[in-house]
């Protein structure tokens, strides 16, 4: 389930560039935070802070208690946007939420067992988008691939979620697939090509042989 962090943010005066710069270089975090009953708000956070909430299991999804002041509500992080070496962030929003109200969030889609000897694993879908409450978010999805076969699908709607998760992708979806190794892909224009090439070269061939004088007639 998603994680409650808390995290203190102070106001700040301003959204320009220059106040942005000194907030980094003092090891804070520029943000706006907005949402439900919250009027729109610049702020700055810690940054080893912010670095901690965003390393737990919930990752991008953590909820946090952002506190200014004396108020407080619960936000998640989102438009986060980072160095683009460092990885550093350099700016996000915090979303402001209703812990009973329900939020969309993307998800990891873990797939667990093993599959088919001499098979593979596909699988186009890494992530599930879902509809849930904002203290029921999981920390991902599990599938399991025992027992399946080489050509067995496993299509979004037929992934179990917990209790009070809604998935929002198409159930017809494929979400993972067992296959087989990809083989070399065949060039049917070359290969036309080339039957041609030895077909003609065999034609020249029987035509030289009966062009060809009989040892006797060299003479």
């Amino acid at each position: 389930m998603a994680d409650q962090i808390v995290i203190s943010a102070e106001p700040r005066p301003g959204d320009g560039k220059g106040e942005a710069r000194a907030l980094r270089a003092e090891g804070r975090v520029p943000a706006v935070t907005y949402g439900a009953d919250v009027e729109n708000q610049p702020i700055h956070v810690d940054a080893r802070e912010l670095r901690a909430a965003l390393s737990t299991e919930a990752g991008e999804n953590a909820v946090i208690d952002v506190k200014v002041g004396d108020t407080s509500h619960l936000a998640l992080p989102r438009e986060i946007h980072r160095h683009p070496v460092r990885r550093d962030i350099l700016h996000l929003d915090f979303v402001a939420i209703n812990r009973n109200v329900k939020v969309t969030v993307d998800v990891p889609l873990v797939v667990e067992g093993d599959a088919p000897e001499g098979s593979i694993v596909s699988q186009p879908l890494n992530t599930l988008s879902i509809e849930v409450l904002p203290l029921e978010v999981p920390g991902n999805i599990t599938v399991s691939i025992s027992g399946l076969e080489i050509g067995d699908v496993i299509r979004v709607g037929e992934i179990t979620v917990p209790d009070g998760v809604d998935l929002l992708d198409d159930p017809e979806r494929t979400a993972v697939s067992i296959t087989l190794p990809d083989t070399e892909p065949v060039d049917e224009a070359a290969e036309d090509e080339l039957d041609g090439e030895v077909e003609g070269e065999a034609v020249e061939a029987e035509d030289g042989a009966e062009e060809a004088p009989a040892e006797g007639d060299a003479e």
